[in-house]
This record gives C-alpha cells, structure tokens and sequence, in this order.
C-alpha cells in the first residue's frame, strides 16, 4: 500500500477505524512536526529541549490525540489541506506550554526509576476478550489507574503512551521503538512492567 497516496483526512478516519499501519504512517509523517513545535516552545521559554523532554511532549501531544475516542480528529474541520498540521501544532503548543506550568509550580521527584529487565510478560486483558466499547471503557479506566502510579516518574508521559498506543491502537511495539527511537527490548520492557502493574492494582 502506498500510504504516500493518503490524503491526511483519510489517514485519519483509518486510524478512528484502529487501522494500525494508519497510525504507524500519522507517526512518520508528524513525528518530527511535533519535535520541532515542542522544541521551539521550550525555547521561547529559555528551557533547553533535551531529547528525553521533547519525546516526552510528542508522546503528551499523542495522548491528547487519541483522548475521549480521538475528540480531537473527530471534532476537526477539514477547512484546507493543513488541518491536521495546524491541529497537532496547537496541541503541541498547548501539551507544551501546560508542561512548562507544571515544573514553574511544583517539583518533581525524577529519581524514582525502576529496573526493566523481565520479558516474560502477558497483556493485562486479551484484545479480543471484551467487545469494542467495553475494551474502550476498561483502557480508559486502566489508564487512569496507571496515571496515578506512575505520575511521578520520569518517562511516566512517554510509557503511558507507549501503553495506550500498544493497547488501544494495536501499534506493534516494533513501530513504538522505531517512532520513539528505543530499543525494542526497552519498549517490551516498558509493556511488561506496565502489565505487571495493571494486573497488581488496576484489575
């Protein structure tokens, strides 16, 4: 399939249809957009945009995304071929500019990491046990759990992410390593620890 033929606004609505290679092709086509709106932002505000930070705010942006089963693509206006560019620059302008608030008014432990080296892993509820609106409410809830545990972590952003987009969106965890730039053994290490959490204090 030549996904260079897609139009944005068909990209999208296969993505809504949980089309995974879909995903796969919105990741290459605006990772780097994302990246370098992120990187401006933290500039203008005279904080260095470090690597692990940017990643952190692509992976914020893509939560902001597929939020409330995709609002924020069903809710577009295609008014022009840009629609989708000038959506994700806003809400990476605004994952962004909360972000900064954020460390502007508390501090934060990043000290707390744990070790991922466990492969024998299982996901936390089969894809194909719940019918699709069930498995929606359950990830939402799922995820929300996770939020809590992990929010005080340094990559928590780019896991809950990672988690999400396996999860709900049936990204292989090959894609996420290649879109984030990991290797692949990290990014099952990633999924098998969040697993393991979802299973001892989420279900």
């Amino acid at each position: 399939m030549n996904w260079q033929e897609f139009s944005d606004r068909k990209l999208v609505e296969l993505c809504q249809e949980g089309n995974e290679d879909a995903w796969t092709e919105l990741l290459r086509r605006y990772k780097r957009l994302i990246a370098s709106v992120a990187s401006r932002t933290l500039r203008v505000a005279a904080i260095t945009p470090a690597p692990s930070l940017v990643e952190d705010l692509i992976s914020d942006t893509l939560m902001r995304i597929v939020a409330r089963d995709f609002r924020a693509l069903r809710e577009l206006r295609w008014l022009h071929d840009g629609s989708l560019r000038g959506l994700l620059q806003v809400t990476t302008i605004t994952a962004t500019k909360d972000w900064i608030r954020s460390v502007n008014s508390e501090k934060r432990d990043r000290n707390k990491e744990e070790s991922l080296s466990d492969l024998d892993w299982s996901p936390p509820v089969s894809r194909d046990q719940l019918p699709a609106i069930e498995q929606k409410i359950l990830m939402d809830q799922l995820t929300k759990c996770l939020e809590t545990l992990l929010h005080h972590e340094t990559d928590y952003i780019r896991d809950m992410a990672i988690f999400r987009l396996f999860y709900s969106y049936r990204i292989t965890a090959a894609d996420l390593a290649r879109v984030y730039a990991m290797n692949l053994r990290k990014v099952e290490n990633t999924l098998a620890r969040l697993s393991r959490l979802v299973r001892s204090h989420c279900l």
